[in-house]
């Protein structure tokens, strides 16, 4: 997990790169969540791009918002829910702020969100490198899209099946970001789900508002969680339930 100093474009907080275990497997939802997908559980559509339609990635989310959405989703399918949320102000994709989340943990069999290391294991798909591929044939980024999402899956997916892991819309991750928080998962860092605390949440992938340079497997940035914009978004993962 990360990048060398070597790479083009790689920052400090990527580094080192470390060994990472992942024990328990999980699913990937193969897309970005769609605005479609959103308003069938929280019946309205926030973002700013609606043009585009109910294939394209929801966005205007923040944090809180796309946890909200994961067990909204999760409730519906009789799952249980891998988030509580208390103390919040506002609606989801509106106004939603100030909660505090407990996360039930990777064993939770609802939907979630990924952790940033099963981000990357996922997004890499066996990719050692920057990319999986060409940038212009798997990324929507600023270069082919500018300011613009385009509906999913319409480009290159990767090895995985798993469709803009790189540009379209940022995603959010479970995990809190803190800039040296990989210099201290060197040892044993098995099933890290981040710090317990940070200065925001981390993004991954890049997005249709930034070069196609900094779309790149290990790159990564810390939010606040409970900011919006029209090119953050999020996918889900659900731990593969265990055998009693």
């Amino acid at each position: 997990m990360g990048s060398p100093a070597t790479e083009q474009q790689h920052d400090a907080d990527e580094a080192p790169v470390h060994l990472v275990f992942i024990t328990r497997s999980f699913y990937m939802k193969q897309t970005e969540v769609t605005q479609g997908e959103w308003k069938s559980r929280m019946q309205y559509d926030p973002s700013s791009n609606t043009e585009c339609g109910a294939d394209c990635p929801v966005e205007y989310v923040n944090w809180f918002d796309a946890v909200s959405y994961a067990n909204a989703l999760s409730t519906h399918e009789g799952l249980e829910p891998c988030y509580t949320l208390k103390n919040c102000s506002g609606t989801p994709g509106d106004d939603l702020d100030g909660c505090t989340v407990t996360f039930v943990g990777i064993h939770c069999n609802g939907y979630r969100l990924p952790t940033e290391a099963e981000w990357e294991y996922a997004a890499r798909a066996g990719a050692t490198g920057a990319t999986y591929g060409p940038i212009d044939g798997i990324s929507w980024h600023y270069g082919n899209s500018p300011n613009k999402t385009k509906q999913v899956g319409t480009r290159t997916a990767n090895a995985w099946g798993l469709y803009d892991v790189l540009g379209n819309v940022a995603e959010w991750v479970n995990d809190w970001y803190v800039s040296n928080y990989y210099s201290t998962c060197t040892k044993d860092c098995t099933n890290p789900i981040g710090p317990a605390t940070g200065s925001g949440k981390v993004i991954r992938g890049g997005s249709c508002n930034v070069e196609s340079k900094y779309h790149r497997l290990a790159s990564r940035l810390g939010l606040g969680p409970g900011l919006r914009d029209f090119h953050r978004g999020f996918r889900l993962a659900r731990t593969v339930p265990q055998a009693p």
